[in-house]
């Protein structure tokens, strides 16, 4: 609460930030990164400057670690939400290419002998198996969310991803006699 009169709002707030920045941000650093832990903290005392009813509040480090909880807990849905959007974005891109080639990848794979490349080898596998192997391995989803997009169950996206990756391997071989990109195997 404001002492006096003659103080204003800025001082009082630069007060609280004196003596409570320390404590907040060490609440806010076993939550969160240093950095979001900082703009959170900074951000407690920015909201407590534009509360309108400032003056007639009694604060205390209780209050201003709970405004701290409820920023992190809002920036922590806000990017579960943006994940989640995105995650859907490129399922959807897959599914709706389902059955037909994917983009060639540009990730040359180095040999002592030969530069193979994995655009090359994918485009040996099947549909089923390549698009295991980008949800799965390239894009980190998990194999229950790979075969719900896909329509199929956990076991035949565990299959696909596996039998794919042994042609991989096979395919990457120095000695391998990789067939000729259109010539599809299996």
């Amino acid at each position: 609460m404001i002492q006096n009169e003659e103080e204003t709002r800025e001082d009082f707030v630069m007060r609280l930030f004196e003596a409570y920045y320390t404590r907040v941000f060490a609440f806010t650093r076993k939550c969160a990164p240093q950095d979001v832990s900082e703009d959170v903290t900074q951000e407690v005392f920015v909201r407590l400057l534009q509360h309108p009813r400032l003056e007639e509040m009694d604060l205390s480090v209780s209050y201003l670690i709970k405004v701290a909880h409820n920023l992190l807990r809002r920036r922590h849905a806000r990017s579960t939400r943006l994940r989640e959007l995105i995650e859907t974005a490129v399922t959807d891109d897959i599914v709706q290419r389902h059955g037909r080639q994917g983009p060639r990848s540009r990730t040359p794979v180095e040999d002592r002998t030969q530069n193979f490349r994995i655009d090359d080898a994918m485009e040996q596998l099947s549909m089923d198996e390549r698009d295991a192997i980008r949800m799965i391995i390239q894009d980190g989803k998990s194999y229950t969310h790979a075969a719900e997009a896909l329509g199929v169950t956990v076991t035949t996206i565990n299959n696909w991803k596996h039998r794919g990756l042994s042609k991989l391997k096979k395919l990457t071989q120095p000695n391998s006699n990789m067939p000729k990109p259109n010539t599809a195997i299996g």
